[in-house]
């Protein structure tokens, strides 16, 4: 009895414990300073089970501040739109110059936009309400004022468009605000693209999308990197593009268009180029950051658009000088490559450098050097970039050493020479390129195959200089063939393709022998290779032009060939690293 009476006791202590929170809490609400007194404590306890009730949910207009803000800022961009037909009305009337209210209304734009930079850190969704207000009204205006009313051209208009985005990038720069810079960047590009197509007014406004793209890359140096950058490089691109079109058309100038100079062309061209290229210059080279895949593609863009405009509207002229500028390109770029990005944390950025150093080194040697004094350069590049692969083993200098020998084989007559000794009449005495080029294939595979590799499949980067001293030795074998046995035989189409194929075999032959007794593996993917375009003379010369004499020692070569190589290859030593 005693112990149900002790817990009566604690059961009513805590009831009155919890009304005298209860009464606390109601005179906080109300605003009392003391509290109402604590009743006596209950000596009976009723307990009663009350039905819940469930809790009342608001059926009128929302709340003022959740979703009211959001109209609120709603009704102010109306009026911000209202204002602005009040001053087109005010135009209409005549009552003040058109031009004046034209730069009332531009502010008026302008002021809309620093609202929303000013508003965002308290309320973003209305900060970007009042950026697309101000966005609706500077495109419009932009567009009646200047193909509709025409009150001011469409140079003026580019500024304005530039202007105006410049002036969002430097609200937006403290903050990194990136919505605000997308909505005027959407709408001043799709505004200067409306206005090329309707006033065709193609360079003004193709300026006033560099310039735009100009700020993007700016505030990327100074690490504000604004989403916007893609669509700013685009569309400089597209406009750079289309007004190469337009200006340099075989047709001529397309009727309605005004013409531009081949200097205007060219500064639009290569205004391209030096903001991609100083922009990766900053960043990439002097800061060491990570190259993005945007920027990239850009300078490829770039750099193809600035080449192909600058010699088609100087009709060529202008090579010398673009040759000249991108050797000094490939010399930062190989400066990079060796020192600048070394360490092993600019691995990206080292590869980058390196790809665009040989493209780089590649077109200017083509543009500002004659053909065979481009050769004789590209030679000496392709043995420079071998000896350096020794050093310093690195993968791009033997992809390098291997494009250099190919671009100067390209240039010089060996190919054609090729081509006639192997397969067409017998040519003439070779010119100085072919022993240029022979001597130079031969010089990098063996410089740069002594270097012992881990990886067995980095030998491939000399096959491209063995196969092409191994082409080059079998045509002048062909020749020296038949020069030597011009008194004494007749030399007929059958009689010249038997001595082919004997040749094709030997040399397929002495590769994978070397390739087998030297441990160069390299050396059996050229014999293979030299297989394989046997395979295709036996198609097209031999049984077109063959007999039946002729064909059976040209099978029996050939069949003999197959059958000792793979045997040579299987018993090759193995690799040693």
């Amino acid at each position: 009895m005693a112990q149900a009476i002790e817990g009566l006791a604690s059961e009513v202590e805590q009831l009155s414990a919890r009304v005298r929170k209860l009464e606390l809490r109601l005179a906080a609400l109300e605003g009392h300073t003391e509290p109402a007194p604590a009743p006596p404590p209950s000596t009976f306890i009723v307990r009663e089970t009350l039905p819940t009730k469930p809790p009342e949910t608001w059926r009128g207009f929302p709340p003022a501040q959740l979703p009211s803000g959001g109209v609120t800022a709603f009704g102010k961009a109306v009026l911000g739109i209202a204002g602005a037909y009040l001053l087109r009305a005010i135009s209409e009337s005549g009552a003040i110059p058109q031009l004046a209210i034209l730069m009332v209304a531009i502010l008026y734009a302008c002021g809309w936009m620093l609202w929303a930079a000013r508003t965002h850190a308290d309320s973003p969704f209305a900060s970007n309400v009042y950026g697309v207000t101000s966005a609706m009204i500077l495109a419009p205006l932009m567009w009646e004022a200047t193909v509709r009313f025409q009150v001011i051209s469409a140079t003026f208009g580019a500024v304005v468009l530039a202007g105006f985005l410049s002036l969002t990038l430097v609200l937006c720069w403290r903050r990194n605000l990136q919505a605000l810079p997308w909505i005027a960047t959407l709408a001043t590009v799709a505004t200067a693209w409306a206005l090329i197509i309707a006033t065709h007014e193609v360079v003004p406004l193709t300026a006033a999308l560099l310039t735009m793209w100009l700020a993007v890359e700016v505030a990327a140096c100074f690490a504000h990197r604004f989403s916007t950058r893609a669509i700013s490089a685009i569309s400089a691109d597209l406009a750079i593009a289309l007004t190469i079109a337009v200006m340099t058309s075989a047709e001529g100038v397309p009727v309605g268009y005004r013409p531009a100079g081949p200097l205007t062309l060219i500064l639009l061209c290569m205004a391209l180029l030096v903001i991609s290229s100083v922009s990766i210059a900053i960043r990439g080279f002097a800061m060491r950051q990570k190259i993005s895949v945007l920027e990239i593609m850009q300078t490829g863009a770039g750099f193809a658009l600035a080449t192909f405009g600058s010699l088609r509207a100087t009709h060529g002229s202008a090579a010398p000088s673009l040759g000249i500028l991108y050797l000094l390109m490939a010399g930062v770029c190989y400066w990079g490559t060796f020192w600048r990005f070394a360490p092993a944390d600019y691995a990206r950025n080292r590869r980058v450098s390196a790809t665009w150093a040989a493209a780089l080194l590649l077109a200017g040697s083509w543009c500002a050097l004659p053909s065979n004094l481009c050769v004789v350069f590209l030679c000496a590049a392709a043995v420079a970039a071998a000896f350096r692969y020794t050093y310093s083993n690195q993968l791009s200098l033997g992809l390098h050493a291997s494009l250099y020998v190919a671009a100067a084989t390209a240039l010089s007559s060996m190919p054609v020479y090729a081509v006639k000794a192997l397969t067409g009449s017998i040519p003439a005495t070779p010119d100085w390129t072919l022993w240029v080029v022979t001597i130079t294939a031969v010089s990098c595979y063996v410089v740069g195959s002594r270097v012992r590799e881990e990886q067995a499949k980095r030998r491939l980067l000399w096959a491209v200089p063995a196969f092409l001293g191994g082409l080059s030795f079998a045509a002048l074998v062909v020749v020296a063939i038949v020069w030597v046995g011009t008194g004494h035989a007749e030399w007929g189409a059958a009689r010249l393709s038997v001595v082919r194929t004997v040749v094709t075999c030997t040399v397929a032959l002495g590769f994978g022998y070397s390739g087998s007794q030297w441990n160069r593996p390299e050396l059996g993917w050229v014999a293979y290779t030299v297989v394989a375009c046997g395979a295709v003379k036996l198609l097209l010369e031999d049984l077109r032009f063959g007999n039946a004499a002729s064909l059976v020692v040209s099978f029996l070569f050939y069949g003999a060939i197959l059958i000792v190589l793979p045997k040579l290859m299987r018993t090759a030593p193995a690799t040693t690293t």
